[in-house]
C-alpha cells in the first residue's frame, strides 16, 4: 500500500523526471530536478523537531529510531534512491546501517515495480550503483551493498585504502588522491568514471559537513519526524551537520522549494546556496 502524501507548497523549478501515475499520486505530484551536465547532488536526511538525526547511543545509532519506519519517508527515501543515477554513502554510516544495500526496494518494497519502472524510463539499469566514500579503505567488503546481486558497488577510498582493500571482483575501487580524498574531487570522480550526474547522498552528518563546505552538495530532502530528542551533558546526540560548524557569516543557507505532509510529518526540500 501506497502512502498518501500531501503537498502544501511546489516551488516551480526542474524538468519532471517520467514518474509512473501511481508514484506521482502518491508523492503529491512531480519531483523534478534542475537540467544540466554537471552532477547534482542531492543529501537526504530525516530529523528530530529539535534536529537530532542520531541518539548515538549504542543500539540507537540508527536514523529509524528518529523516522519509528514511517512509511511516506520510507517511501520517499526509495523515490529518491529509485531517481538517482547513484547514491554514496559513508563508511561511518554504512557501520551503524550493517544490513542497508541502499536499493528503492528493500526500503519500500510495496512500491518495487513502480520503482523499477521509473529506473526503466529514465534508462537506469535495474542494479542500483552505490558508492561507498572511506579514506581508509578500512570496510567490511561481506557486507550486504557489497554482495547483493541488485547492487552495483564502488568503494572511493585514497590510494592507500586502495592497497589496504586489495584486489576484488565484486567490487570497483576508485582511487582519488593519496590521503583524504576531498569531496568535490570524489564527486567529480563518480561523474567521470560512474557516468553519474543525479547522485543521491545517504552519508551522515560528518560528510554532509564536507559536502556543504566544499560546495558540492545542491539540495536537501529532509523529512522532519514529530519527536523531541534533547541533548544533555551525557548524551548530546548527533545533528545535521556534525561535527562540522560555520561561522554566521559563512553558514549556508537555503531557498524553499517545497513542503509535503504525510501524517504528523513534513517534508521539506531545500535548493542550497553552492
Amino acid at each position: 500500500m501506497l502512502p498518501s502524501i500531501q503537498t502544501l507548497y511546489q516551488a516551480a523549478r526542474g524538468i519532471p523526471l517520467p514518474l509512473p501515475a501511481r508514484l506521482s499520486e502518491a508523492y503529491g505530484g512531480d519531483l523534478a530536478f534542475p537540467r544540466g551536465g554537471t552532477p547534482h547532488v542531492f543529501a537526504n536526511f530525516v530529523s528530530t523537531i529539535d534536529g537530532i538525526v542520531s541518539y548515538g547511543i549504542p543500539g540507537a545509532a540508527s536514523a529509524r529510531h528518529i523516522s519509528r519506519g514511517h512509511a511516506g519517508d520510507r517511501f520517499v527515501m526509495g523515490l529518491l534512491r529509485a531517481a538517482a543515477d547513484l547514491v554514496i554513502s559513508g563508511s561511518g554510516t554504512l557501520r551503524v546501517e550493517k544490513k542497508v544495500a541502499w536499493t528503492p526496494w528493500q526500503i519500500f518494497p510495496d512500491a518495487a515495480d513502480l520503482y523499477r519502472e521509473l529506473r526503466s524510463a529514465r534508462g537506469l539499469p535495474e542494479r542500483v550503483r552505490v558508492a561507498i566514500l572511506s579514506a581508509s579503505g578500512d570496510l567490511d567488503l561481506g557486507a550486504p551493498v557489497f554482495s547483493s546481486p541488485e547492487v552495483e558497488p564502488w568503494i572511493v577510498t585514497s590510494h592507500a585504502g586502495a592497497r589496504r582493500i586489495g584486489p576484488t571482483e565484486r567490487v570497483r575501487v576508485l582511487e582519488v588522491g593519496e590521503e583524504t580524498p576531498t569531496m568535490r574531487d570524489a564527486i567529480d570522480a563518480l561523474a567521470r568514471d560512474a557516468g553519474s550526474r543525479l547522485i543521491l547522498s545517504e552519508a551522515g552528518p560528518a560528510l554532509f559537513g564536507r559536502m556543504l563546505e566544499e560546495g558540492v552538495v545542491h539540495e536537501l530532502f529532509l523529512t522532519i519526524a514529530p519527536q523531541l530528542a534533547g541533548r544533555s551533558a551525557g548524551r548530546r546526540g548527533v545533528g545535521l551537520v556534525d561535527p562540522v560548524a560555520f561561522a554566521p557569516e559563512r553558514a549556508p543557507w537555503g531557498e524553499l522549494i517545497s513542503v509535503k505532509r504525510s501524517d504528523s510529518y513534513l517534508l521539506l526540500r531545500y535548493a542550497l546556496g553552492t
